[in-house]
């Protein structure tokens, strides 16, 4: 059926089937102008998904809308050498469709995937408002120009959302480009994929759960600058790449979520690129990855709870760009946190650090390799694990001007391994010392932070909070759920402003509930404790992997002994002793399935000689108090096996009684009363807890008042 020009045509609604075999297109619009198409209430399918319901060649202000649906096709509109085409408010769904194989994606049209339209060559048009869903692409351009696509809905698509082949001039706005995925995987599927395709705008789109989010490359084409701006999208959930650019020159990226992949960003061979604003957490091996990469730009970045923050490196040569080398990063005013590597550079020159804040990494920048002229100044360090810098090149790092907190000198020496050069430092105040480890580590204000090794697992956010209802003793226990299967670590630390410098020298038990839901099938395969210090020491006591499926659902406690014994062996690693111990930390592993994990009661204490107590029920007096160290109050509890009279006081170190917190009758069960100090100086104070002839004193660290 060809169509002249200047004809306004609206087709008789019903359901129709009409087959292509020739792919000339049922409808055809060629050498044409002024046409619209009018498709309501109408219904199409074709047979075999081959040709296209509607053919548009060398023709201009063509307008197709409002078709319910067109199926079953090759492409449901295939248009070339054409232009001021508008197409609105159509169903182009359910055409062709491969669920498996790999995608080579430097093809051109002549081997296209299939979908729903399928433009080349074409200009100045507009697709709008349409719906194009379960089948390869959404929308696939080929050297188109000067194209605007907004508010489509092109998810759960086997190829791509959008596919634009040396496609320039775009705008790409609100689509809907999400579950983007073949059962084959990987298999280079993207919400939105751009091959050598130049000053586009990509912006508030959503891109989540595809293969990669963004998808750009520029292989053998390095020498044309992209200049593609990509603004505030949602690139989250990627099995992959949240967004993806290799070999690519001078792109934007602002405001974008690129959280819960397998990397956040992906910038291999890529350089002058500008990272900026974006939220960056939870990613499954770093949150930012460059290989080979030079003059590019990250800037204001929320970088948070991936394995590498930045993963910087000079990996092996890609021909043509063997004399691509890794060089001039600026990393500047970001927020990098509890990551397990906060920056990671090796082999990476005249890197430049400045303006960062650093809080509660592992470690916050480790530096290998070559190192010429790399800058680190004007940064906040808050409270790593082990380093602030550690660098093992040979080249001096210039590390002036930086604030370290805690600020100890000894502990910032200790943090600063290397050739570096890291005075004059900005002093701030001396930070309060928690000598000894709190009644229960799993109340606040504790610091916990979870940190995994690089590995696979589901990608959804992972949860770490105070749970106030599932909890054995106090006010309430430390939860984590994690989908990782690899091995995680669950690392304690004192509140922001305060250091632990414990001696645990006249400590023989660390003691603690737990309870686990594990994968049914395979549950736990390793389970791991380790206490360590700033430089790298640790001590790893192994328990059973029984000892956390036996928790399944149940709360268990457990007594590990300091010194090691059969049932938990203690290996060594570095240079540790129990006289200087800065943190705990649980790790568990799952067979790739992840789990949750409660924590309560953690504290040191006296041993059981068995390490294990299986006893389900309260069967002792426990007590406890937090906040502690504390300014003005404090929570102290008590768990009673059964009721009786009870005599709660707070003694200074005088002996003197200052006051008396409670002194009657109280049900078995866990109880907490404040404790409010009040004209009392700063300093030691014991409180006393009588009942049934027991006797039971916990000390308190009370602040300036």
């Amino acid at each position: 059926m060809d169509i002249p020009s200047n004809s306004n045509i609206r087709l008789t609604p019903g359901n129709y089937q009409f087959a292509d075999a020739a792919r000339d297109g049922v409808i055809r619009i060629v050498n044409k102008e002024n046409i619209t198409i009018d498709g309501d209430s109408v219904e199409v399918t074709g047979t075999g998904y081959e040709g296209f319901l509607i053919y548009i060649e060398n023709s201009r202000n063509i307008t197709i809308k409002n078709f319910e649906s067109v199926s079953t096709y090759y492409y449901a509109v295939s248009a070339r050498l054409s232009s001021e085409l508008t197409i609105t408010e159509n169903n182009f769904s359910y055409n062709k469709k491969d669920t498996v194989g790999w995608i080579f994606i430097w093809t051109d049209q002549t081997e296209a995937l299939g979908g729903g339209v399928l433009m080349h060559r074409c200009t100045d048009s507009e697709l709008s408002e349409n719906h194009m869903v379960q089948q390869n692409d959404g929308i696939a351009m080929y050297e188109c120009d000067d194209i605007r696509i907004h508010d489509n809905v092109l998810n759960w698509n086997c190829g791509f959302g959008i596919r634009m082949n040396f496609t320039n001039n775009c705008h790409v706005w609100h689509n809907d480009c999400s579950h983007v995925n073949r059962l084959t995987d990987p298999s280079d599927c993207a919400a939105i994929l751009l091959i050598v395709s130049n000053n586009n705008i990509v912006e508030q789109n959503d891109l989540t759960y595809s293969g990669d989010g963004v998808f750009l490359g520029q292989y053998e084409y390095s020498d044309i600058p992209n200049n593609n701006q990509f603004l505030y999208n949602d690139c989250s959930y990627s099995p992959h790449n949240a967004i993806e650019a290799t070999f690519a020159d001078g792109n934007i990226y602002k405001g974008n979520r690129c959280n819960f992949s397998h990397y956040g960003f992906w910038l291999g061979y890529s350089f002058n690129s500008i990272v900026e604003d974006n939220e960056i957490i939870g990613n499954f091996q770093s949150g930012i990855a460059v290989d080979r990469g030079f003059g590019n730009t990250f800037r204001s970045n929320l970088i948070k709870e991936n394995p590498f923050g930045f993963e910087l490196w000079e990996g092996g040569v890609i021909e043509p760009y063997a004399n691509q080398f890794s060089h001039d990063y600026n990393i500047i005013d970001n927020v990098i946190e509890g990551n397990v590597w906060g920056i990671s550079a090796l082999n990476t020159e005249h890197l430049v650090a400045k303006g960062n804040t650093f809080s509660c990494n592992k470690e916050d920048i480790h530096i290998e390799g070559q190192a010429f002229n790399d800058t680190i100044t004007g940064n906040i360090f808050k409270s790593p694990t082990l380093y602030h810098i550690n660098s093992s090149s040979g080249d001096a790092v210039h590390a002036p001007d930086n604030t370290f907190i805690p600020m100890i000198d000894s502990l910032i020496h200790n943090r600063i391994t290397g050739n570096i050069t890291w005075m004059p430092f900005t002093r701030t105040d001396e930070p309060k010392i928690q000598d000894a480890p709190p009644c229960d580590m799993a109340e606040r204000p504790g610091v916990w932070t979870i940190y995994a090794d690089p590995g696979f697992g589901y990608r959804r956010d992972e949860i770490l909070e105070w749970d106030y209802s599932a909890k054995k003793v106090g006010a309430a226990s430390i939860k984590m759920y994690t989908p990782r299967g690899w091995d995680v670590g669950l690392n304690y630390r004192p509140s922001e402003d305060s250091l632990a410098v414990w001696n645990l020298n006249e400590t023989d038990t660390l003691s603690f509930w737990v309870k686990t839901i594990k994968q049914p099938s395979f549950g736990f395969q390793a389970f791991h404790v380790r206490i360590g210090n700033t430089n790298q020491g640790y001590y790893e006591y192994t328990g059973a992997t029984t000892l956390l499926n036996n928790a399944h659902n149940t709360w268990k406690r457990y007594r590990i002994p300091v010194k090691g014994n059969s049932t938990y062996p203690r290996a060594t690693v570095g240079n540790m002793s129990l006289s200087n111990v800065n943190y705990v930390e649980f790790r568990a592993d799952t067979w790739d399935f992840g789990y949750t994990l409660w924590l309560d009661g953690v504290q040191f204490k006296a041993c059981n000689p068995t390490g294990i107590d299986d006893t389900p029920g309260l069967t002792t007096l426990q007590s406890g108090c937090y906040p502690n160290p504390f300014t003005e109050q404090t929570t102290v509890w008590f768990d009673l096996p059964q009721p009786g009279p009870v005599k709660l006081a707070v003694y200074d170190l005088n002996g003197r009684c200052v006051e008396v917190l409670c002194n009657e009758e109280y049900p078995a069960g866990h109880h907490e009363t404040v404790l409010t100090l009040k004209n009392q100086p700063g300093g030691i104070y014991l409180y006393r807890l009588q009942t049934f002839g027991q006797v039971v004193t916990g000390r308190m660290m009370a602040g300036t008042l």
